[in-house]
């Protein structure tokens, strides 16, 4: 009888296994190497774009601050000139008719009549003075209504008064520059006089 012996056979079977199992590990390792690879370059290739966008983008708004800061400059300015514009312009037209109408107020002020105040509210002027006699004040009165510089000139009050013991009439009036709307002006201005003035 023959006998053979099986065992190097099956040895070499097995290391034969063991290489295929060891070949197909290292593939599957330089599979999953590679993969990584190739994901880790893509990364790093996006890494770079997004880096060189954010550079550029940067760049960009560094560009536009320089803009919106100049434009937001130029606003301000803007502003600020329109108020003062604003202001020459109310200056002007406050300087004309004030004037106007004072000197038309102080030509029309008749001999026995001197004033003590004049006020502005809210457009309405109020007169407050001192006359001799009632007729000087309804003269004041007619010379405002004739005017071309005042409308609704009025008597507001009319009441007796004492000036260094003579007797004397204290008044009133009111009325509203022409052209006027009649809003208000801003603060109350008032000009005083001493009597006799």
């Amino acid at each position: 009888m023959i006998k053979i012996n099986l065992l190097p056979t099956r040895e070499l079977k097995r290391q034969a296994a063991l290489r295929q199992q060891l070949y197909m590990a290292l593939g599957i390792v330089v599979v999953v190497v590679g993969v990584m690879g190739w994901l880790w370059w893509g990364d790093t290739q996006t890494i770079a774009r997004l880096e060189a966008e954010k550079e550029d983008l940067q760049t960009k708004r560094d560009r536009l601050k320089k803009v919106v800061d100049e434009v937001t400059a130029f606003e301000r300015r803007e502003k600020l000139l329109s108020s003062r514009l604003e202001a020459i312009q109310r200056l002007r037209s406050n300087q004309q008719g004030p004037v106007r109408m004072l000197d038309e107020l102080s030509l029309g002020l008749p001999e026995q009549v001197w004033l003590e105040a004049l006020a502005e509210k809210e457009g309405v002027f109020q007169v407050t003075g001192y006359a001799l006699t009632n007729f000087a004040v309804a003269d004041l009165v007619k010379t405002l209504q004739r005017s071309q510089q005042f409308v609704g000139a009025d008597l507001v009050s009319a009441e007796l008064a004492a000036i260094e013991g003579q007797a004397v009439k204290k008044f009133t009036v009111q009325f509203r520059r022409a052209g006027q709307t009649g809003e208000p002006t801003g603060t109350p201005a008032a000009t005083k006089g001493k009597p006799g003035a």
